[in-house]
């Protein structure tokens, strides 16, 4: 099992997260957010949570491949980022 915070600062932020999952359609990955779980290759899914607090990236599964965490980068939850799109 992997699990992770990220952050998706805004609806760009959500479609870039959502077509990077798409790519590892092969791959378990469920995001969650306060008590509601849904699977991140779907965009509309993602959507409907709330983006303006760090959700659980988890693969209950596997651990994380070396390319996925390449390609995750970007929407590792950073405190300076949340605060700044908070802002």
């Amino acid at each position: 099992m992997y699990r992770t915070k990220i952050f998706l600062k805004d609806l760009t932020n959500v479609k870039q997260f959502a077509a990077m999952t798409a790519k590892y359609d092969k791959l378990r990955i469920n995001l969650i957010s306060d008590i509601y779980t849904i699977d991140a290759h779907s965009l509309i899914g993602i959507i409907s949570l709330d983006i303006t607090d760090p959700m659980i990236l988890e693969l209950p599964d596997t651990d994380a491949p070396e390319d996925f965490l390449t390609d995750l980068a970007p929407f590792l939850y950073s405190e300076e980022e949340a605060a700044e799109a908070q802002a």
